[in-house]
């Protein structure tokens, strides 16, 4: 028997080798990427799983096989026509009925139209004119707290600026973004038992509706946004449908929002446990781009995302078969010593950073760029105008699952007051 499949004992809060499918000898692991106890610390849980049991079977949510090596992962993520991504890439799926996540819940050949649809308005000559915009957004942000000397660098910061650049790209109103924010991030960071879950579904619902609302308003009187654009756009010869565009819309929303604000928050609480690095950044700024690449690297603000097998394959010694769901752990590849030195550390300079935090492949994040910009343009004006913020670590609120989205509910912070850039608008 393959050392990896044998019995283990309890050593860390349930992600040990349980016992061994006889039928099918696949490694069956106790892992729940949505319980508490992983959101509590998934890091040294994924670093058991890497080390004995790299590709093993749960039987949580149905049965998923979880893979948390570079290279299995890598793997996975490069063969579409393997392993679908057309039947929910979460685990469990979501159950919107009729609703999906336009491309990305698409396999080829409709893919690559659908994307190639999407692809110029996040192309970096487009987002490079939003960036006088997203740093607009960011001192507007930052001026509406620090007169205060204290804000909540969750709700006041890491939240709005990329809702607000998010919602200024698709041509909805900025001045009520708590709106499309507040449900989309509760429907990833609450469990499904928690009493506030079901108001924020009917939250994504108003949105949906607003969506479409939205797109019918613009097939009649167009404008310069992206809404409009993907309205001209055209898939397999024919113009995309409303019920097209605003899937396209929703993936953009939800994507922009949830792994952009997930990304900044754990950035300032890194910041603030290591001050040295902080001080290094504030002293050598031409080290920030890289230090966002590592930022992303460490904690993936999306730590996993799901396939299913179109046929029987083999990964890592294991035999998947058609039809079973596979979870790509991009945040554990991201930490695998075979493809990272010095994987648990961070290296503000760390060059080449082969991250996969954006995915790999064809169905790899459009929109990884602008959040690379928000996240630069954030930490840099943080370093620069609430360069000494502290954090109450006994404040700090987790989100209560991490199984979509890496990120904090609260960051409460004091720091010295300052002066506005510009007053809000």
């Amino acid at each position: 028997m393959d050392r990896a499949a044998e019995p283990r004992a309890d050593r860390e809060r349930g992600r040990e080798v349980t016992g061994v499918d006889v039928e099918r000898r696949r490694p069956l692991v106790r892992f729940d990427h949505h319980s508490p106890e992983f959101a509590s610390d998934p890091w040294s849980q994924l670093r058991e799983l890497r080390e004995s049991a790299p590709v093993a079977f749960s039987d949580a949510h149905g049965g998923f096989w979880v893979l948390t090596r570079y290279e299995d992962i890598r793997r996975v993520a490069l063969d579409d026509a393997t392993f679908s991504s057309a039947d929910s890439i979460v685990i469990p799926p979501k159950k919107h009925a009729g609703q999906r996540s336009i491309p990305i819940e698409t396999d080829p050949p409709i893919f690559y139209e659908y994307r190639r649809a999407m692809a110029p308005m996040f192309a970096p000559h487009s987002i490079e004119r939003l960036d006088p915009i997203i740093e607009a957004f960011v001192d507007r942000s930052i001026d509406e707290f620090i007169e205060r000397g204290e804000a909540d660098l969750v709700h006041d910061l890491a939240h709005p600026v990329p809702a607000l650049t998010t919602l200024h790209k698709l041509g909805l109103p900025t001045d009520d973004w708590r709106r499309f924010a507040e449900p989309l991030h509760n429907t990833v960071y609450l469990r499904q038992d928690n009493p506030e879950r079901p108001a924020a579904l009917a939250g994504l619902r108003v949105i949906r509706e607003e969506l479409v609302a939205a797109v019918t308003a613009r097939r009649a009187h167009p404008r310069d946004d992206m809404l409009t654009y993907l309205i001209g756009c055209e898939v397999e010869g024919r113009p995309l449908n409303d019920t097209e565009v605003v899937d396209m819309a929703s993936l953009t929303l939800q994507g922009g929002l949830d792994t952009t604000a997930s990304a900044i928050g754990s950035a300032l609480v890194f910041l603030d446990r290591d001050r040295d690095a902080r001080q290094r950044l504030i002293d050598h700024p031409e080290l920030l781009p890289s230090a966002v690449e590592e930022f992303l690297r460490y904690e993936a603000p999306q730590l996993a995302l799901a396939r299913t097998a179109t046929r029987d394959v083999e990964i890592g010694g294991q035999v998947i078969r058609s039809g079973e769901r596979v979870l790509m752990v991009w945040a554990s590849g991201n930490r695998d010593p075979a493809a990272f030195e010095d994987a648990d550390q961070v290296l503000l300079d760390r060059s080449p950073n082969r991250h996969m935090t954006f995915g790999l492949g064809a169905h790899r994040c459009l929109g990884s760029t602008l959040a690379r910009r928000e996240l630069l343009f954030t930490l840099r004006a943080v370093l620069h105008r609430l360069a000494d913020y502290e954090l109450d670590p006994a404040l700090i609120v987790r989100a209560e699952t991490v199984g979509v989205s890496y990120g904090y509910l609260s960051l409460p912070a004091h720091f010295t007051p300052g002066a506005r850039f510009r007053q809000p608008t």
